[in-house]
């Protein structure tokens, strides 16, 4: 088992699926996993054969969150805990642009950095198929994609609380937005369960599916996106949406300005055009 890759990758038809493959561990998250994912999706941000990106976990769980065992014992042998996310910030940093290059839509960079914010920063769709437990940090990275479907079966635990430290890698930041303040405050201070149910109800996952049509479910949905909207168009929209709750009205209406008159002038938005007064599927290169 020690042998066997940690992260399985796949792209086909323009989804691209990357699975956190410790089954026995509940998938839980080394730092070096954590480097090696954050590398992945900076290369599947660039990819042009990459258009939606779909995140799970191997097994009956989605994550247990980070590997406390691995890093009492990288610490009592001298190596270094948690500072994997700062070593993938530099690797994220430095992963090739989209041909379009990172200026489309409104501006990212002020807002977020890289590393642990490269789900938000990468110009793909991003989704969370959540098969099972969603723990401390693997709970924070569902909260980093864009969208979150969850198998009957899942459970979030924001832990935090209950080890004695603060709601870690942007978690204070992202579950308000999502839920509430009031709600946050629930989950965050008393680092209770909150099953697939009461996930849905409260808005912390879009929709919850059998367990043995999540994937199904997810993959249909990520294909649909990838063969029927434009690329550009999603990396705009996706800076809009990251963006939205903190600059104004009138910067984000001349954002979304500006970037219709880009749009306007690529091949892909002749494609849209004709593709719907042609009445059949859009054909999107990304240019």
């Amino acid at each position: 088992m020690d042998d066997e890759p940690k992260l399985l990758t796949v792209i086909a038809d323009g989804v691209a699926t990357l699975t956190f493959n410790r089954p026995e561990k509940l998938n839980a998250l080394t730092p070096a996993m954590l480097e090696d994912f954050f590398a992945i999706i900076a290369q599947w941000g660039a990819d042009p054969d990459v258009r939606v990106i779909v995140i799970t976990g191997a097994g009956r769980g989605f994550s247990a969150g980070l590997d406390l065992g691995a890093i009492s014992a990288a610490a009592s042998e001298g190596g270094s805990n948690l500072s994997a996310d700062r070593t993938a910030a530099a690797r994220t940093n430095n992963a090739p642009q989209p041909h379009w290059g990172d200026d489309v839509g409104p501006a990212l960079g002020h807002d977020f950095t890289r590393g642990w914010n490269g789900l938000i920063t990468c110009r793909k769709p991003t989704i969370a198929a959540i098969n099972g437990p969603a723990f401390g940090w693997g709970f924070i990275l569902a909260l980093h994609c864009d969208i979150r479907f969850a198998a009957r079966s899942a459970v979030f635990n924001a832990t935090f609380a209950r080890l004695g430290v603060p709601a870690e890698k942007g978690m204070g930041w992202l579950l308000p937005r999502l839920i509430g303040i009031a709600r946050a405050a629930d989950l965050l201070y008393t680092a209770r369960r909150v099953d697939a149910a009461e996930a849905e109800r409260i808005g912390l996952v879009n929709e919850v599916v059998e367990d043995d049509r999540l994937m199904t479910h997810v993959d249909v949905y990520a294909r649909a996106i990838a063969a029927n909207a434009a690329p550009r168009a999603l990396a705009a929209m996706k800076a809009q949406i990251w963006t939205a709750a903190d600059n104004g009205y009138d910067a984000a209406f001349a954002a979304a300005d500006l970037e219709q008159g880009r749009c306007t002038q690529t091949e892909d938005f002749k494609e849209g055009v004709g593709s719907y007064l042609a009445k059949r599927p859009p054909v999107f290169t990304g240019r």
